[in-house]
């Protein structure tokens, strides 16, 4: 096998016109919590300590290669909270070429500019009183753990396994200081995000166009009861047995006694 190639900037651009993503760059030093190696915080270059959580793809990268007490530039997944709308990161890469073994040819090096974000999404709310908007995130499903393949893997009886259903894709919102020109809701943006302190603030944006929404279930409608069918009482077996006496209930129907039959002497 050859030679990996070497990745010439940390976040690409996207592969797709309308492809989801919130991803950024901020420079600091990760400090890992005493109990838990993967949560932790990340201390920006101008002193804020955001709280952070370390992906399990870069966390042998962490131990094996990385100073803990020198910054590096961090690639993250941003995230607000809903109510304190504070910042906090998903550290899912770190930018550092040289220390992970790889040269970057000459006059390859990208300009890199730290707390800078691409937000690519669907604006669902924009406040022009207040200033800010708030940007849905898809995010695509996983695959299957037993392969790429799109089957899904089958019980013996031939039902598909809950397991192995593939599962929806999830979705979590932005909120972001900025306004957007007309009227942006409903509408897929490519944004431009800048990092000052613990908030995003929009610094430029491209409009996409419009997401299409799903067409809605129908309804399932309530099924009517069925009404019995009552059968007409059947009359056979109604025919008079010799074992069992006649009682009607008008004794002026009922059969008369036959008469006796004389012999005639011989």
């Amino acid at each position: 096998m050859g030679r990996e190639r070497p990745c010439l900037e940390p976040i690409p651009p996207p592969g797709e016109k309308m492809q989801y993503r919130a991803i950024g760059l901020i420079e600091g030093r990760y400090i890992p919590s005493p109990n838990h190696f993967t949560r932790g915080i990340l201390r920006t270059s101008d002193g804020l300590d955001l709280n952070a959580v370390l992906l399990g793809r870069v966390m042998s990268l962490v131990r094996k290669y990385l100073k803990p007490e020198r910054n590096y530039l961090w690639v993250v997944y941003p995230r607000t909270r809903d109510k304190s709308q504070d910042l906090h990161v998903q550290l899912m890469g770190v930018w550092a070429p040289e220390e992970m073994g790889q040269t970057l040819p000459e006059g390859s090096r990208p300009t890199v500019v730290p707390d800078w974000f691409s937000i690519r999404g669907e604006v669902v709310f924009q406040s022009q009183e207040k200033g800010f908007i708030i940007v849905k995130i898809r995010q695509s499903g996983k695959k299957n753990s037993a392969g790429s393949s799109p089957q899904r893997a089958q019980t013996a009886k031939g039902a598909a396994s809950p397991a192995a259903t593939a599962p929806k894709p999830q979705a979590f919102k932005l909120r972001l200081i900025g306004s957007l020109p007309g009227k942006g809701v409903g509408i897929f943006w490519d944004l431009q995000v800048r990092r000052r302190g613990s908030l995003l603030y929009v610094e430029a944006g491209t409009p996409i166009g419009p997401v299409l929404k799903a067409p809605p279930r129908p309804k399932r409608s309530t099924p009517r009861p069925k009404l019995k069918k009552h059968s007409p009482p059947s009359t056979r077996g109604q025919q008079l047995s010799s074992a069992q006496p006649y009682s009607p209930s008008d004794p002026a129907k009922a059969p008369k006694p036959a008469k006796p039959i004389k012999k005639k002497p011989l």
